[in-house]
């Protein structure tokens, strides 16, 4: 794949033209990879984004792995006069926008895995950690078969091998 070159531009272009990319869902990396139809890996994208804000040429608002706003930075502009920002609903990226993830409150969940694992009883909480008597004797009785017929199995080798032995000359007394 070869390397687009011109995407610095079309970044730096639709952030002074459009003003900031803004997402609540914290997707604004991928609308402006869709928004400057960007041919590369998102891989790729991400490192460019990542370079262009160290190097200043844009600031992001970012929380974890999601990145909420993409702005052009004061090393970014490429002419005198700046765009005033523009909501996510007037900029070119709102179609993609549309698919706003729901907000997850990661504390209530907590709280309702913590709920259900108390009021789960003794008994269920044992089912899941351990076999059953029955499952313990039934892998015991399928351990003891196996190794009959493994045990079979040997012997039947030992005695093929003694009379294969015996054909060729061989004298061998199987081991038993």
């Amino acid at each position: 794949m070869t390397r687009d070159l011109t995407a610095r531009t079309r970044i730096r272009q639709l952030l002074e033209q459009s003003g900031p990319i803004e997402d609540p869902s914290g997707r604004a990396t991928s609308l402006l990879m869709d928004a400057v139809e960007y041919n590369g890996s998102s891989v790729a994208f991400i490192q460019l984004i990542a370079a262009m804000d160290k190097e200043g040429q844009i600031s992001r608002d970012i929380k974890g792995k999601r990145t909420y706003a993409i702005r052009l930075g004061e090393a970014g502009r490429l002419s005198p006069t700046g765009a005033q920002p523009m909501s996510l609903a007037t900029s070119p990226v709102a179609e993609s926008a549309q698919q706003v993830m729901p907000e997850i409150d990661y504390r209530k969940l907590a709280r309702a895995l913590v709920q259900e694992l108390l009021l789960a009883s003794p008994e269920d909480l044992q089912a899941i950690g351990r076999p059953s008597e029955e499952d313990v004797a039934l892998l015991t009785a399928e351990r003891d078969r196996l190794e009959a017929e493994r045990d079979e199995f040997a012997h039947r080798l030992e005695v093929a091998r003694s009379k294969l032995g015996e054909l060729f000359g061989q004298v061998t007394q199987p081991t038993t």
